[in-house]
Order: C-alpha cells, then structure tokens, then sequence
C-alpha cells in the first residue's frame, strides 16, 4: 500500500469515527454520511449546502494530498479567496467558519467533511476558530462530486 493510499485511509477513518455533523442519523439507527459542499454559482457567488452520500458512492479519484496546520485567527483564510482546486478538506483538529457571497457562515468541527468546488467567482471566507490541522485530498477537476454522492 502506497503512502497516499495510508494518508487516505486514515483520513476517512477520522472521518467515520468522529462524532461530527459531517455524520446524521436517519431513520432507526442508520447512519448516513454528510459532507459541506462549497460551490461557485453562474452569477461569480458563492453558495454552501449539505449533501448526503449515498452508501453505493463509488470510489473517488484521489490526484494528490497534502496536510496543513493553522493557528487561531490566522489571517491567511479570512480573505475572500477561492480554492485553488476542485477538493475534499477533511478537518481533523479544531474550529472553522465558512462564510460564502450570499451571507450564510457555516461551522465546520472535528471531523467534518468538507467539498471545495468554488474555483471560480468570489470564493468563500474562511475564519480560524482555534488550531486546526486538515487533510486536503485533490481530485481529478473533471469529477462530479454530486453524482457521486447520489451512488
């Protein structure tokens, strides 16, 4: 198993241990899993919404990985910036907020599953709430991350 392949695994084990809201229950006992989707609308905004991911969701495209840590009330986020690449972030330490164009400001916790698809347009805000550290998963910038989810 090569290095990439262990990062992700572990990565997605934070992510199915963690008692976040990136995980929902539904109905009698079944758990089903959520991510934060952050996106560039057809007018430059931004939006962010939660999608649920189907237990038939295939397998994702992983391109590249990369870790970063930030301090609280780092600076670097709080611009208006876009992501630099259609992304997973998983958040494995710590507090963030995501503002996006149209005023709505998300909280991403411990383990929370975020996609970053706002590659265009303004982009988002992100504040630091206290350290964090997150996992970043490149994909392949053709993938469609809601017809994945859908299964």
């Amino acid at each position: 198993m090569e290095r990439r392949d262990l990062l992700a695994l572990a990565g997605v084990l934070t992510v199915a241990g963690a008692s976040s809201s990136a995980l929902a229950q539904q109905g009698e006992g079944e758990l089903k899993a959520k991510l934060i989707h952050v996106f560039a609308t057809s007018d430059g905004g931004s939006r962010v919404q939660v999608v649920e991911i189907s237990n038939n969701a295939g397998n994702i495209p992983v391109t590249g990985m990369s870790a970063r840590a930030y301090a609280r009330n780092a600076s670097r986020g709080e611009d208006w910036h876009q992501a630099p690449a259609k992304q997973f972030a998983i958040n494995m330490m710590g507090d963030l907020e995501v503002e996006v164009s149209d005023g709505t400001r998300m909280p991403i916790g411990q383990g929370d599953l975020v996609y970053l698809e706002d590659i265009t347009g303004v982009g988002h805000v992100t504040r630091v709430k206290s350290e964090v550290t997150n996992l970043f998963i490149q994909v392949d910038q053709s993938w469609d991350m809601l017809k994945w989810a859908r299964g």
